[in-house]
């Protein structure tokens, strides 16, 4: 794979609020399928479904400990993107009462 295609393929798992909302809590350190659904108020189904794409991305690994299953970030890198995401957002200048959707493809 080309390099613009491995940045989508980054750039994929960060794109979805509920996959947003995972790699965020991953970021305190390994938890449980239990753990993310309470952090992302999701349903188990739809996390279950997030974490897969979010492995197949490469962006998270899955340990398993008995009957129970833990995700953790595969790299340090992925919480330094994540705050310096959260910096960027001053560079944009947006009051909390704007709105940032993007019409043309967010609903």
């Amino acid at each position: 794979m080309n390099t613009y295609t491995l940045q989508l393929k980054l750039v994929h798992g960060f794109s979805n609020p509920i996959r947003y909302g995972i790699l965020m809590a991953l970021k305190t350190g390994e938890q449980n399928v239990s753990a993310l659904v309470d952090a992302v108020d999701a349903s188990q189904s739809a996390v279950s479904q997030h974490l897969s794409c979010l492995r197949e991305c490469g962006l998270i690994e899955k340990r398993i400990d008995g009957k129970y299953c833990y995700y953790r970030l595969t790299s340090p890198k992925i919480s330094q993107l994540l705050d310096l995401l959260n910096d960027a957002i001053g560079d944009f200048h947006w009051d909390e009462a704007d709105n940032v959707v993007c019409h043309h493809h967010m609903a």
